[in-house]
């Protein structure tokens, strides 16, 4: 699993800098190319003039903040460098876990996992459902992440409103870095939920080493 979600997030998340801010120079994230000093997604620095004056305006790049990394889809190549630091304690396999759960977790924060099913006017699936097996499937297609066989989704069968719910998290303070764990894979029990009516859910993934992490589902009509 941390193979495939490498290569899919880190693509867009090469580190040109790792300087924050400081004296007249600011972090940035490129929106387009721009040869030699980055290429889209890519987050460098430049002259704090510079990007005011003509890379912002002309929609060329953004600040780095968080609340743009989300916009742009990416992780902050700075966080992913603490945490590297954070797990240098760990035994190799214990670290490349809780770097992968880290990874998958901020990636999947702003992604919504879309399911495209028939349903009647009334928003009843049919003919078919969504279970935990087609969206396994789907979340390696749609969004390239390929979990080990062993490695666990579930599925709550309560529909949600994804607004609604990011703003209680926010409020609540539940909305931080630490990613969500549990004991053991084994005592996750096998998932025989199916959805069988249009609307926004959350799933649950399980990951090696006891790491799990949220997945919204969307199913929509087709």
């Amino acid at each position: 699993m941390l193979s495939s979600i490498s290569q899919h997030v880190f693509k867009c998340t090469r580190v040109q800098s790792t300087v924050k801010r400081f004296g007249h120079s600011v972090r940035i994230i490129l929106l387009e190319d721009l040869p030699p000093r980055g290429y889209a997604k890519d987050t460098i620095t430049v002259k704090a003039g510079y990007a005011r004056n003509k890379l912002i305006p002309h929609k060329i790049a953004l600040y780095a903040t968080p609340q743009n990394f989300e916009r742009v889809g990416i992780v902050d190549p700075l966080l992913l460098e603490a945490e590297k630091k954070e797990a240098e304690s760990l035994s190799d396999q214990e670290t490349a876990d809780k770097y992968a759960a880290f990874v998958l977790d901020k990636y999947l924060k702003n992604k919504v996992l879309k399911m495209w099913r028939n349903a009647s006017e009334d928003g009843a699936i049919h003919p078919g459902m969504v279970d935990v097996k087609a969206i396994r499937e789907k979340l390696s297609k749609q969004l390239k992440i390929d979990l080990e066989d062993h490695e666990k989704i579930t599925l709550d069968p309560t529909p949600v409103d994804f607004y609604s719910l990011e703003s209680e998290m926010k409020n609540s303070g539940d909305d931080d870095e630490v990613v969500s764990t549990f004991d053991s894979l084994d005592d996750i029990p096998d998932c025989s939920v199916q959805l069988k009516r249009l609307g926004e859910y959350i799933a649950t993934i399980y990951l090696r080493g006891g790491f799990k992490i949220p997945l919204k589902v969307k199913v929509v009509k087709r």
